[in-house]
């Protein structure tokens, strides 16, 4: 037997490999109780309305994966409005979250000050409604939650070997569309499950805010507007008057009642801020500053806690 070998050819470019990537997404679950808002809704016995103020409530159900997993109902409190309204309710989620959302008030343009879990994954853990009654009124009290969700960006690297035997590589987007290189960071293969990037607490970021008053005007209480970690009277004329109230506790004393109330004249310059450990987070109790006269003339600026969820 006889005859002539011949070359093998392969078309060209060839692909090598296609790998699938993704950056993780995340979603954040968030409780308002301002009525209905995009951060949530909140109702009192079934039409949408503000919840605030209610030192003696029976939470009777918290819906979680179509569970409730409030095993007994229990009495609690939530008092005040905005953020320590959501502080107390925070602290009610945190103990009875199996999952352990991380549930913290949190400050946006949006919604104002809400209550918010840590980042999760796109898919996962259901929150659902939580129901309780107050006592001394009769009326049932529900929140229902919003998902903000930022999906998994998918990607796909090509490797292709030309006619010269020269490799290159490429990516496409999840509709096979050419795109730039994803940042190496963040990327993962597609059957990485991990814990969202995103960050196991809100980005934290701090907004300067500043306000002029003129004659016998108050400014409001800024602790029920926002997370403040600094305020900073400064009196340009006439007189105010500054009223500070609320509980207090150390290491070895329990929470004392105090309610300061001083007239403070012009020229004066008075601030208060937290140390700027990893446990004070914000101011606590009322501060209001109230001109005397139509001559009163007085800056207030502070820093207050915003929440964004951008990289």
């Amino acid at each position: 037997m006889s005859g002539t070998n011949a070359g093998i050819s392969v078309d060209c470019p060839a692909t090598i490999s296609s790998e699938c990537w993704k950056v993780p997404g995340y979603r954040y679950v968030t409780y308002d109780n301002s009525g209905a808002t995009p951060c949530g809704t909140s109702t009192i016995n079934g039409a949408a309305a503000g919840v605030c103020d209610r030192p003696n409530v029976r939470v009777t159900s918290w819906i979680i994966n179509g569970v409730n997993v409030i095993s007994d109902p229990f009495t609690d409190g939530w008092n005040e409005c905005g953020q320590p309204f959501l502080a107390d309710l925070a602290a009610t989620l945190n103990t009875w979250d199996p999952f352990a959302g991380g549930w913290v008030a949190a400050v946006s343009d949006t919604c104002a000050v809400h209550l918010r879990s840590r980042a999760l994954p796109p898919t996962g853990t259901e929150y659902g409604v939580l129901t309780a009654t107050d006592v001394d009124t009769g009326q049932t009290l529900t929140f229902t939650p919003d998902d903000t969700v930022v999906p998994d960006q998918f990607y796909r690297r090509v490797t292709e070997i030309d006619c010269a035997g020269v490799t290159s590589t490429h990516w496409l987007d999840a509709n096979g569309n050419p795109t730039a290189a994803p940042n190496p960071a963040r990327i993962v293969e597609c059957s990485v499950q991990v814990t969202p990037g995103a960050r196991t607490v809100p980005t934290e970021r701090v907004r300067p805010r500043i306000k002029r008053y003129t004659g016998a005007v108050a400014s409001p209480n800024l602790d029920t507007l926002a997370v403040v970690q600094s305020i900073t009277l400064t009196v340009l004329a006439g007189a105010v008057r500054v009223q500070a109230a609320g509980t207090g506790a150390t290491s070895t004393t329990p929470p004392t009642a105090y309610g300061d109330d001083v007239t403070v004249p012009a020229g004066v310059t008075l601030s208060w801020a937290v140390d700027g450990d990893s446990y004070d987070l914000a101011l606590d109790g009322s501060l209001l500053f109230t001109g005397t006269s139509a001559a009163a003339d007085f800056l207030v600026h502070w820093t207050e806690h915003t929440y964004q969820d951008a990289d």
